[in-house]
C-alpha cells in the first residue's frame, strides 16, 4: 500500500480521508495543517504544522491536498513543488475507461465520469455529480453536489460550480468564475465573475 500525507484537516479533509480509506490504495500517515502547532504522532499518524511539510518530504510516496477552497488549493500545490500526488477515486463511482483523472484530485462517491472527460490536477468532483462526455476541466476547480456538466463544456482554473447547477453543452466557463447552486449556465461566463440564475446571469457587485 502507498503512504500518503494528507495537507488539510477541515470538512473536506474529513471527506477525503474516508475516500482514502475505501478505495484502499493508500494508507494515511500523517495530517499537516496550520491548526497543528506541534508534531504529534497518535497512533500509526502523526499531526504537524503544514509550514513543517520540507521535512516529511523523504517520508511519503504520495501527496494529496484536502482543502476545499480552490485559490488555497492551488497555492499549496505551489508551495509543494515537485512532488506525486494521489488520485482519490471512490469505489462507488462510475469512471470511464477513456476518462483521464489526473493527479490528486478526488472523485467523491456515486459520481459519474463519461468517456473522453478530462479532470485536471488538484479538482474536486463531489458527491452525485455528473461529468459528461468530452468535457475539459482545468487545474483546481471545484464541480459540487449533484452538478451535471453535460457534452464538450470546457472549464477553467479553479471554477468552482455550485451544487445541482446544470451547464449546458459546449459551454466555456471562464478562468476563477462561480456558478451559484441550482444555476443553469446556457452561455459562455467571463473569467472572475459570478453567475447565479436560471438562465445564469452575470451578478453584478
Amino acid at each position: 500500500m502507498k503512504n500518503v500525507i494528507i495537507v488539510g484537516a477541515g470538512g473536506h479533509s474529513k471527506v477525503a480521508q474516508e475516500c482514502i480509506q475505501q478505495q484502499g490504495e493508500y494508507k494515511i500517515v500523517g495530517i499537516l495543517d496550520n491548526k497543528f502547532t506541534a508534531y504529534e504522532k497518535i497512533g500509526e499518524q502523526f499531526y504537524a504544522p503544514f509550514t513543517d511539510f520540507e521535512q516529511f518530504k523523504n517520508e511519503t510516496d504520495y501527496w494529496f491536498i484536502a482543502i476545499g477552497d480552490n485559490k488555497v488549493r492551488a497555492k499549496v500545490a505551489e508551495q509543494l513543488g515537485d512532488v506525486a500526488y494521489a488520485t482519490i477515486i471512490h469505489p462507488t463511482a462510475i469512471v470511464s475507461q477513456t476518462a483521464t483523472i489526473e493527479p490528486g484530485s478526488i472523485i467523491m462517491p456515486v459520481t459519474v465520469i463519461q468517456p473522453d472527460a478530462i479532470v485536471g490536477r488538484h479538482t474536486i468532483i463531489n458527491t452525485g455529480a455528473i461529468i459528461e462526455h468530452d468535457v475539459i476541466i482545468s487545474e483546481s476547480a471545484h464541480i459540487s453536489p449533484r452538478a451535471t456538466i453535460t457534452g464538450g463544456v470546457k472549464i477553467g482554473t479553479c471554477v468552482h460550480v455550485g451544487a445541482a447547477a446544470v451547464v449546458n453543452p459546449q459551454v466555456q466557463l471562464g478562468d476563477y468564475s462561480i456558478i451559484g447552486a441550482g444555476a443553469v449556465v446556457t452561455a459562455n461566463t467571463e473569467p472572475h465573475q459570478t453567475y447565479v440564475g436560471i438562465p445564469a446571469r452575470k451578478l453584478e457587485k
